[in-house]
């Protein structure tokens, strides 16, 4: 049996509610998962299937943003609690996020794209966010998908782009640290994406690995190294250089419903299963025994 531990409902920027997700999910027969919505700790209660709790964050890294402006970094939190410092802070950041959208929304009134902030606040989640404006812009005719929404205007160092809600990440991983999670860099090629969003085939190089030697020392635990668009020779790589670095592993699809439609529970792209074995999270587990 597998595991999928990036899973996104509609309390962030997925399009499935957490009880349609855990379904899927025993459908595809996963032992565990973890719904890590952005900026939000989605409180699931389950039975026949483990739960692993998670959020995604976007965080701010001068290092990277200085040298990339295409480039992002979002983070994987496993095993937050509730009323923790960092479920604290992702209050305020969320409060922060919309003050995010309403830039944005200005950004884009200003090249003729009209989009209204009620518009925004009527969508049903508990975090707005670029992925529900791409949806706007798709119905009122502004673009053809979501994809080109991002590619074009709203995706990093495009008109769109405003980090204003982003914490620095040496602040967000010392709160997780208080509140005794574990850290692991998300979908780790967007630390080299490019302004057209795509990477070269051997991304994961010498410069990357100097990169992820930089993060380890800034406290992160682990490693993105299954994902639904990594071959396996990709996740090959990335467990070579995790075990150099004695970084743990983790993985997931990075469901969002009909907001990523070729992606599926469990599987990532079409039928590309992603055979993400259990025992990442037995050592994950044995790992945050020792907070």
């Amino acid at each position: 049996m597998s595991i999928d531990l990036h899973i996104h409902s509609k309390n962030s920027d997925g399009t499935d509610s957490i009880d349609e997700i855990v379904s899927k999910s025993k459908e595809q027969q996963l032992q565990a998962i973890s719904i890590t919505d952005h900026e939000y700790l989605s409180e699931v209660n389950a039975e026949g299937i483990e739960i692993i709790s998670g959020v995604e964050m976007s965080v701010s890294w001068n290092d990277l943003d200085s040298q990339n402006p295409y480039s992002g970094i979002h983070l994987l939190i496993y095993f937050l609690e509730k009323n923790t410092p960092l479920d604290k802070m992702l209050f305020k950041i969320r409060e922060d996020k919309k003050i995010r959208n309403y830039e944005i929304l200005e950004n884009l009134k200003n090249i003729g794209i009209e989009i209204e902030k009620d518009e925004l606040e009527n969508f049903e989640t508990k975090v707005p966010g670029r992925p529900h404006i791409a949806n706007l812009m798709k119905s009122k005719g502004y673009v053809n998908t979501l994809n080109e929404a991002f590619q074009k205007y709203l995706g990093n160092g495009k008109v769109g782009d405003s980090r204003i809600h982003q914490n620095k990440i040496t602040d967000v991983i010392q709160v997780a640290k208080e509140s005794k999670s574990l850290i692991f860099l998300a979908h780790p090629h967007t630390l080299v994406s490019n302004k057209n969003y795509s990477f070269s085939e051997n991304w994961h190089d010498e410069s990357f690995f100097e990169i992820l030697k930089k993060l380890k020392s800034l406290g992160i635990d682990g490693v993105e190294t299954y994902y639904s668009s990594y071959s396996k020779s990709t996740s090959n790589s990335l467990e070579e250089i995790t075990n150099t670095l004695n970084l743990l592993r983790s993985g997931g699809s990075d469901y969002h419903g009909m907001n990523k439609p070729n992606i599926n529970i469990g599987f990532g792209y079409e039928n590309n299963q992603l055979n993400i074995p259990y025992n990442l999270i037995e050592k994950m587990k044995a790992k945050h025994a020792e907070l």
